[in-house]
């Protein structure tokens, strides 16, 4: 039997819901200080259609509508061969922010919705932050939230390791 590797399947659930829009029970967040200006860090982060580019276990990402328009629809294909199709809910470019819904997932949590920011530190560096909130259906509320942080630490760690590497 071949088994789908954890980080794969994490990517994945940080992408999941059902096609309700409505805010789950179970809130998670992490973030990332990075050392470039918030604005550098939002031109790599911040079109909805480019996860393709700093996460992982994100192959391809493909739009339908504006990137920056409410409504717009992103299918992501993971590198597992797996698809996701995420709802743009919001888009705030003074405020370096996007929500979004997943609307289809094979995996098992529903009401997920998720906002990524960037905002400036004290010190003028970039704080990411990538919060959700989302229901478990079928497996315990720590398993799907240790998911979820695996999924999101395998995104900021890229684009961590990004900002590391550029000048």
């Amino acid at each position: 039997m071949k088994t789908t590797p954890l980080y794969i399947v994490a990517a994945s659930l940080m992408l999941v819901a059902g096609t309700c829009q409505a805010e789950g029970a179970i809130s998670f967040s992490r973030d990332i200080t990075i050392d470039r200006a918030p604005a550098t860090v939002w031109k790599y982060v911040g079109d909805f259609n480019a996860l393709d580019l700093w996460h992982p276990s994100v192959r391809n990402s493909t739009l339908k509508g504006r990137s920056t328009k409410p409504g717009a629809i992103r299918t992501l294909k993971l590198s597992d061969g797996g698809e996701i199709v995420e709802k743009l809910l919001a888009y705030n470019a003074a405020k370096n922010s996007y929500t979004y819904t997943t609307l289809k997932s094979p995996f098992p949590i529903k009401n997920y919705v998720s906002t990524i920011s960037v905002s400036p530190t004290a010190d003028g560096k970039a704080l990411m932050t990538w919060s959700a909130t989302f229901d478990a259906v079928g497996v315990d509320e720590d398993i799907a939230t240790e998911w979820i942080g695996v999924a999101f630490d395998g995104g900021l760690g890229k684009v961590s390791a990004n900002f590391e590497k550029a000048p």
